[in-house]
């Protein structure tokens, strides 16, 4: 064995172990002083305080999430139904009364195609002398 070193047991020396008496008396008999039991109760508020505000923190990004879907589905709403009030059957009724050369059979038949959103605005997008050519294609059938 060297002589700078020592046993193990030396070197690290293992705390005794406290009996069950001494336990008891580290911890006071009397309990908690006045500034402990202060110091735990505002702890324990404290932490009930902050609880409630994370709790109304969630509540209310939640409650701020849901306002803001519902005015983009408002929003939503409104582009769609502007939309389609640019391509209504009235206004293709109109545009269909100010062609010239239409004929009975191809005015109502139009008035059954107007049913139809995607054909409206076909119709109302085209130019003035291209819709009844385009209208007398559509009725005729596959080519």
């Amino acid at each position: 064995m060297h002589k700078d070193r020592l046993p193990n047991s030396l070197s690290h020396p293992q705390p005794s172990p406290l009996s069950q008496e001494e336990l008891s008396y580290s911890v006071s008999e009397e309990g908690p002083d006045s500034n402990e039991q202060e110091i735990l109760q505002s702890g324990s508020s404290l932490t009930n305080i902050y609880r409630k505000r994370g709790r109304k923190g969630v509540d209310g990004a939640i409650a701020k999430a849901i306002s803001e879907m519902a005015a983009a589905s408002r929003l939503r709403a409104s582009a769609i139904e502007k939309c389609n009030g640019n391509f209504t059957i009235t206004g293709c009724i109109r545009a269909l009364d100010e062609l010239e050369g239409v004929n009975d059979q191809v005015y109502y038949a139009a008035l059954d195609l107007f049913n139809n959103h995607a054909a409206r605005e076909i119709f109302l997008s085209l130019k003035v002398g291209k819709r009844l050519t385009w209208l007398i294609g559509k009725l005729s059938g596959p080519p």
